[in-house]
């Protein structure tokens, strides 16, 4: 249970906060931290104590946590998708929720999100479901994505994907994708 003085502790760490502020904050599992903590892990992203911001925010970034954020207002949004990292198999279902969401800014922060995570097992299945996705920039990350991740079963998904593509980048990476993977498999065939 969290002491009465709680909000007044988050609005002392969100005006100076502080590696060890935010471990205790995260350490009471209250949400009502949650944005400060990621507003320091963002102001934080580098330098000795970026590990220990999105430690904290990762503390409190509960599956339950970011379903409650994500189905929030346009704000609460945008901050649960800053919390979102492909590295975890919890977040992968959060992520894809981003990436349909109507705001830009959400969908952008969770591309980013995927870009450094493109070669997680994890995300196999939402890139064969990003493939197809509105946005040419979601496309053309899955292509990336599933060109390292994908096999020889993904090639129907990917071609179908290359013969309806208009954007040039976009059919760039999924035929390097389609590429790679006949590569590997003719490989494995040897």
């Amino acid at each position: 249970m969290s002491t009465p003085d709680f909000a007044s502790r988050v609005q002392a760490f969100a005006d100076n906060p502080s590696p060890a502020a935010a471990k205790a904050l995260a350490a009471e599992h209250d949400d009502r931290a949650f944005a400060a903590l990621v507003d320091a892990m963002n102001d934080f992203m580098e330098g000795p104590d970026a590990v220990a911001y999105r430690e904290a925010v990762r503390t409190v970034a509960t599956p339950a946590v970011l379903a409650k954020w994500m189905s929030g207002d346009l704000d609460a949004r945008r901050t649960a998708a800053h919390a979102l990292s492909a590295r975890f198999p919890d977040h992968v279902p959060f992520i894809a929720q981003g990436l349909r969401d109507p705001d830009d800014q959400v969908r952008a922060i969770c591309r980013r999100s995927l870009r450094s995570w493109s070669s997680s097992p994890v995300l196999h299945d939402l890139f064969l479901e990003a493939v197809r996705h509105e946005d040419p920039r979601v496309r053309l990350l899955a292509a990336e994505g599933l060109g390292k991740l994908g096999g020889p079963a993904d090639l129907p998904a990917l071609q179908a994907a290359l013969d309806a593509e208009q954007d040039d980048r976009t059919r760039d990476r999924l035929a390097w994708a389609v590429e790679r993977i006949e590569d590997q498999a003719a490989d494995e065939q040897g």
